[in-house]
């Protein structure tokens, strides 16, 4: 019989499906493995899923809207038969995430790995382990449509006989991929401003946690290119994140340009970091201006997932205890003009005093 109140099925139908969601991800996760050369991986757990999981619909058309992070522990198998334990973090399994758009972040739970076992074990999980995750991904969202759409038509007799997915579009997060003509366009820009707070630890701490490799390395669970010299590239994420640093002042402030890869073609934000400290920790301050507008939530939060959060992790199980603070480039906060300037008078006196000599000669 028809609903009266939602007649054809016009007006929104909401499912909360987050519970299904976890166990639907643990029963395709878990288990996933591979080997290659006597060396072995596997996921063994599900440890986190967080966020949202919604199928709507409306006029008998259905919407899936869905973005969670999820943890997955796994286990590594050596030649000598040594058992290795590490995490797998994607930030985002979202309804718009292309294939090759997600990040996995590959960590290990003893620090002291040696490097050789570790390259051996995130290259079998990059080439082998990592597309067997993407492929299961691409399936999540039909499989939510199959599983729970029948009941979210009120009006049976107006239900289709094949739901219609309508595949909402959000803006660019930490790796999604933006089109864009060839010819040149103006891109309209927003200004945001955001601040964390660190506890025991100094704005130095920070300082250098940004701008040395070897810490970003760790933050980051990537390879990075960044340094404190001024005017050197840098690039964090697989390359998702670059720039330029333009000035640094330690343990003050950071500027830099900084673009996502999928923002439109050298169109780069300047970003500028200040470092407040305070009794117990320090507060930064982070002003981003530039960032194509519609974007300033999502950007936000990646500085705070990306960012922020692994950070301060890092910080509360100690992985900087071993890496000194890097030394400052000679030149390094002074204005390049300046430089230049300072060069081009000392080279005008030196020249005169050369030119002007013979006279003062007996």
């Amino acid at each position: 019989m028809t609903d009266m109140r939602n007649v054809n099925n016009w007006h929104w139908v909401n499912k909360d499906c987050r519970t299904w969601a976890k166990n639907y991800l643990q029963q395709q996760l878990v288990g996933l493995k591979a080997e290659k050369d006597e060396i072995k991986v596997s996921i063994i757990s599900l440890d986190d899923c967080t966020g949202d999981v919604d199928l709507n619909q409306r006029k008998g058309r259905l919407i899936a809207i869905y973005d969670v992070a999820l943890k997955l522990s796994w286990q590594g198998l050596l030649k000598d038969k040594t058992k290795v334990y590490g995490q797998i973090h994607v930030p985002e399994v979202a309804y718009d995430t292309e294939f090759d758009d997600y990040v996995f972040n590959i960590s290990f739970n003893d620090l002291n790995q040696s490097e050789k076992d570790k390259d051996e074990l995130k290259k079998l999980i990059k080439t082998d382990l990592i597309p067997q995750l993407r492929n299961k991904f691409v399936h999540f969202t039909q499989d939510l449509i199959n599983t729970h759409s029948s009941d979210l038509y009120a009006d049976k007799n107006s239900a289709p006989s094949t739901p219609t997915l309508v595949q909402r579009k959000k803006t660019s997060s930490l790796t999604a991929t933006t089109t864009t003509n060839k010819e040149d366009k103006v891109i309209k820009t927003a200004i945001i401003n955001h601040s964390y707070e660190f506890k025991g630890v100094s704005a130095r701490d920070i300082y250098e946690t940004l701008l040395d490799s070897k810490r970003a390395d760790i933050w980051s669970h990537n390879k990075s290119k960044i340094s404190k010299k001024m005017g050197s590239e840098f690039q964090l994420f697989d390359g998702n994140v670059h720039g330029l640093l333009l000035q640094a002042t330690p343990a003050k402030s950071i500027l830099q340009t900084w673009r996502l890869k999928g923002w439109p073609k050298d169109h780069y934000s300047t970003v500028t970091i200040s470092f407040t400290e305070r009794p117990d920790g320090v507060l930064v301050n982070v002003n981003q201006v530039g960032v194509p507008a519609g974007q300033e939530e999502i950007i936000k939060r990646n500085w705070m997932g990306y960012y922020w959060t692994p950070i301060k992790d890092c910080y509360n199980r100690d992985q900087f205890r071993d890496i000194p603070y890097q030394k400052d480039p000679l030149f390094g906060f002074i204005n390049r003009n300046y430089i230049i300037l300072m060069i081009a008078i000392l080279f005008i006196i030196a020249f005169t005093a050369y030119q002007v000599a013979p006279h003062f000669r007996v």
